[in-house]
């Protein structure tokens, strides 16, 4: 298992040159040094769109795209089966994310990866995943598959969630769902559902009874006591 940080210009360390940021794991781990380190080392570096040239390099010598480059190179050294992306894009420029992201498809295709991507961005979301979790407070809420998410979100806050999400086309009107009050304190999270204090639907059980993650039908599960009222609306609501 492996990382890619958020933040690409504090990952990496300012004093190592490209090749020893990528080529230290193959040296803790025994698994290459010397003249085999550094050709395995140059072959990442062209998986990830940058020169074997590059490894004589320090990270104030690139751009915030390339660094994290580097740091997927990195992620990359040790052939991980797990990646946990920690909102692996969110620092970079729109025009570098889209690149990123299809460099990330791209690896995981030809390594075989399974990513775990943490992330704000809707839109990130739904064109890089298969499954889609979404948490509140520490709890998962709302668990499916991307498209069935997007097109079915059976949780208040899902149904939130998506609403925000701006649209390119000004012909589509959408209904904006603003949530009211403060996000409670995580450390002290309010009893029973602890979306109740913001949601729409909630009745007098939502205060007392914590939603069980349930199977709503085709692996589509949802934490919520109403889930079929927050569905029945959306449909009245597109008809």
């Amino acid at each position: 298992m492996q990382i890619i940080f958020q933040d690409p210009y504090a990952s990496l360390n300012p004093r190592m040159t490209v090749a020893s940021i990528v080529g230290e794991p193959l040296e803790i781990h025994k698994i290459a040094k010397g003249r085999a380190k550094e050709e395995r080392v140059a072959n990442i570096l062209e998986k990830v769109g940058l020169r074997p040239e590059h490894m004589r390099r320090y990270p104030h010598e690139f751009s915030g795209g390339q660094r994290q480059r580097i740091g997927i190179a990195r992620a990359l050294a040790l052939n991980p089966k797990l990646i946990i992306g920690d909102e692996p894009v969110s620092a970079l420029d729109v025009s570098i994310q889209a690149q990123v992201i299809n460099l990330l498809e791209d690896l995981q295709q030809e390594f075989n990866l399974t990513y775990l991507i943490i992330a704000h961005d809707l839109s990130v979301v739904e064109h890089i995943s298969d499954r889609v979790a979404v948490m509140y407070l520490g709890k998962i809420v709302e668990l499916a598959t991307d498209r069935e998410l997007y097109q079915n979100p059976s949780h208040p806050y899902t149904e939130a969630l998506l609403s925000a999400v701006p649209r390119p086309d000004p012909s589509i009107k959408k209904q904006r769902i603003i949530l009211s009050g403060d996000v409670p304190s995580p450390i002290n999270p309010p009893s029973g559902c602890r979306f109740h204090t913001r949601c729409l639907y909630a009745k007098a059980d939502c205060k007392t009874v914590e939603p069980e993650l349930q199977d709503i039908g085709g692996g589509h599960f949802v934490s919520c006591h109403y889930w079929k009222e927050v569905q029945a609306k959306r449909l009245a609501t597109s008809s």
